[in-house]
């Protein structure tokens, strides 16, 4: 204990230097952890889904719009998924044309309420299955943000 205390009367300076310099290590390491782990607890959408809950589209009504859309005679299959603020509807033609998938699109719209149309956006994508002339222009997409009305197309060309 007498060469401890004596190293300190000697060295005393360069003894407070090194105590505040551990401190200080410390508290950066202990801000960089916490800022990390902060991150890592947080939602992934931050707040771009508040109020989301009062619009909250149901697994039972996916599926029933899912159904309404299967009754179309040309339509072979229907996807509807749900991911934050976006409805993604993969629709899968057995045949029609371009006119016909946008036709389908309008259509779908309205199994949606106002509210859910003003606060999801929807990506329509159309693929088409048959072997006919106007499979070679799909597969064809189509988006429409929560504030727009209208539904915007790719440019549609042919496919070679």
């Amino acid at each position: 204990m007498k060469k401890l205390k004596g190293f300190y009367q000697n060295n005393r300076i360069y003894c407070i230097l090194m105590i505040v310099s551990i401190v200080c290590i410390i508290l950066i390491a202990s801000a960089f952890v916490y800022y990390f782990i902060e991150q890592t607890r947080t939602d992934v959408y931050g707040k771009r889904l508040y109020g989301i809950e009062s619009v909250k589209i149901s697994d039972d009504k996916q599926k029933e719009i899912e159904g309404k859309i299967k009754e179309n005679e040309k339509i072979s299959k229907v996807t509807f998924d749900l991911k934050g603020k976006i409805i993604y509807l993969i629709i899968e033609l057995k045949e029609g044309t371009t006119e016909d998938a946008q036709a389908i699109a309008i259509k779908s719209l309205e199994y949606l309420s106002t509210e859910e149309k003003e606060f999801y956006d929807i990506n329509f994508i159309f693929t088409n299955t048959a072997e006919d002339d106007n499979a070679k222009f799909f597969p064809l997409m189509g988006y429409k943000k929560s504030d727009a009305t209208l539904i915007s197309w790719i440019k549609q060309s042919e496919r070679k």
